[in-house]
């Protein structure tokens, strides 16, 4: 399966913890884009492209990232194994192959400091 920009803006969403509704919260307030959860799904789900001019900036400043970032992988593996991330928050699910080593660097350090926390 080839790697498309909504897959990891996605993966990124999650992997921060943000709903849908965050983003296209901090998208109107700080960039002034206002888009609706269907969009920014249909975004997400690959059937609509991302204005590389005014809304990718956009995520990328919500996100933290550097508009690279989202094109550092192009090609993802066939099959998707997925994390679970269970905490006393909701339960996120995150795409493992949809993320850079960077994040799941991350990702790891973020559960073994919440592991250790707990003991």
């Amino acid at each position: 399966m080839a790697f498309f920009l909504g897959q990891r803006l996605r993966a990124t969403r999650e992997l921060l913890g943000m709903t849908q509704e965050q983003v296209i919260e901090q998208l109107e307030i700080r960039y002034d884009i206002i888009m609706s959860q269907q969009t920014l799904s249909t975004i997400e789900n690959g059937k609509r492209k991302v204005d590389a001019e005014k809304e990718l900036p956009a995520f990328a400043g919500v996100y933290g990232r550097s508009i690279d970032y989202f094109y550092e992988t192009l090609e993802l593996p066939t099959s998707s194994p997925s994390l679970v991330i269970t905490k006393s928050k909701p339960t996120i699910t995150v795409d493992l192959e949809a993320l850079t080593h960077r994040d799941k660097l991350e990702l790891a350090v973020e559960l073994i400091y919440d592991v250790l926390q707990e003991n």
